[in-house]
């Protein structure tokens, strides 16, 4: 845990007020050189010129830009950067992006977000406080509502560490049963979704078992930018061509703080504009932007039942279309209820193939590895021999060296920004394109299972296939 010095937990007060800085109502105060200097001297030297460019920037998108940068440098460096205080301090002096009327994301708060984001990682006292404080007190009613937004995610995060020493007791009793009731309750705490919500439908069949399947999968994509529509466009074509028999989502539906109900506006923008025409039925999955408010999940579930091309019955479920048995997983709450149900469905599957899909990476040259599925997701499916892990979240194309015969494919983003490889060296990886948009097609008969990259003009990234055991 980061423990703050007395006078760093109280430099940036002290520093507005020698400024003559009001924390009063929103525009209340005069900005001055004077306080830029105050409000640099709290970041670390490191980080100054970062500060330094954030308080110039005039643009609220830019300032969350470099709040991002700062929060990123911080947690990236071996050494603690203590940006924290220095957020706070933006926002006591309503020189956040959230303060400015130019500010076009009206539901999104950079300042609180981070800050919510530093004290759930280090549980530092002091940025609770603030948070508290601002829930308590801030001038801007939305600022103060946002605040209690982010405390109640924290609760929830204690509430689940409790859980999770009670889980390990389970675990190591192997009472499954108790596992069961743990996991339900983790998804109680950890979501606003009733409990039935929770409860996936029996299986059912998307395709006719005699046939083979060709699958479209797209993730990442909510944005309504010209990389969605250019991504989008080269979809409709390739679907002319070679048409798709269903589709599915990766997650990140959303590609910003997800839907706050099923009439948002961002339907039309996101989804509404771009797939449906396509004719077939999209079977989606949901990723940590999606999850960006506590009113995304249930908004998400609610406007796929008034969609015909979308379908969301529960956060996890399982279908079978033509050799292919699919598990739709919902990564970014793991619970161990749906460990137990996919462990029962994966048990119960006789199809020629078996394909597990979700948001978070299993492996990745960009974020590294996800210790939480490498142990708790993944001998669930070396357990039961599935073939393929396909999932989204990394935003370039990967294909990973499989472990215990599973076999890791990354999709690129649809609409959301192209990333390059953060880990040099990474020696999992035997294919990948950074910096790449796209989507990935799924191809399945009863001999071969295919997967192929497909990048924003309709070229081939890559390709690969498998052949069933004999």
């Amino acid at each position: 845990m980061v423990r703050w010095s007395r006078h760093l937990r109280h430099c940036w007060l002290a520093a507005l007020c020698l400024a003559g800085v009001s924390i009063g109502p929103a525009g209340a105060q005069t900005v001055s050189s004077a306080q830029d200097e105050r409000l640099l001297s709290i970041l670390p030297a490191g980080l100054q010129e970062i500060g330094a460019e954030l308080l110039r920037a005039t643009d609220p998108v830019a300032q969350d830009a470099l709040i991002r940068k700062l929060a990123d440098q911080a947690q990236a460096s071996t050494v603690p950067l203590q940006v924290g205080p220095f957020i706070v301090a933006l926002g006591d002096a309503q020189r956040c992006p959230e303060n400015s009327p130019a500010w076009t994301r009206p539901q999104t708060f950079p300042c609180v977000a981070q800050v919510a984001s530093i004290a759930g990682r280090t549980g530092d006292p002091f940025l609770r406080q603030a948070l508290e404080r601002w829930a308590s007190s801030h001038a801007d009613v939305r600022v103060a509502d946002q605040a209690l937004r982010v405390l109640e995610r924290l609760n929830a995060a204690q509430l689940t560490t409790l859980l999770g020493k009670r889980i390990d007791l389970a675990r190591a009793a192997g009472d499954g049963n108790a596992l069961r009731v743990l996991g339900r309750a983790q998804e109680r705490v950890g979501s606003r979704l009733p409990q039935f919500w929770w409860q996936p439908p029996p299986r059912f069949e998307a395709a006719p078992a005699s046939k083979p399947v060709r699958v479209l999968a797209v993730g990442d994509f909510g944005t309504g930018n010209p990389s969605q529509q250019a991504v989008a466009a080269a979809i409709r074509a390739y679907h002319q061509k070679a048409p798709f028999d269903f589709g599915i989502t990766l997650g990140d539906n959303y590609q910003d703080d997800g839907p706050h109900g099923p009439e948002d506006s961002r339907w039309q923008t996101y989804w509404t504009s771009h797939y449906p025409a396509l004719g077939i039925r999209f079977y989606a999955t949901l990723g940590n932007h999606d999850w960006g408010n506590p009113d995304g999940p249930a908004a998400s579930m609610v406007f796929a039942q008034q969609d015909p091309a979308l379908r969301l019955p529960s956060p996890y479920y399982t279908y079978t279309a033509g050799p292919v048995q699919f598990f739709a997983l919902n990564t970014p709450l793991l619970s161990e209820a749906q460990l137990q149900w996919l462990r029962d469905e994966l048990a119960k599957s006789t199809s020629r193939w078996r394909v597990v899909y979700g948001h978070y990476q299993m492996y990745s040259a960009l974020r590294g590895d996800n210790q939480a599925l490498i142990t708790n997701l993944l001998p669930i499916l070396q357990e039961h021999r599935v073939q393929l892990y396909l999932c989204g979240h990394e935003h370039l194309f990967q294909h990973l060296k499989p472990e215990g015969g599973v076999e890791f494919f990354v999709n690129a983003a649809a609409g959301g920004s192209g990333r390059a490889a953060r880990l040099p060296g990474y020696d999992r990886v035997l294919f990948m394109a950074e910096q790449q948009q796209g989507f990935t097609v799924l191809e399945a008969d009863a001999d071969t299972l295919t997967v192929r990259f497909v990048g924003d003009a309709g070229q081939t990234v890559y390709e690969k296939s498998f052949q069933r055991e004999r």
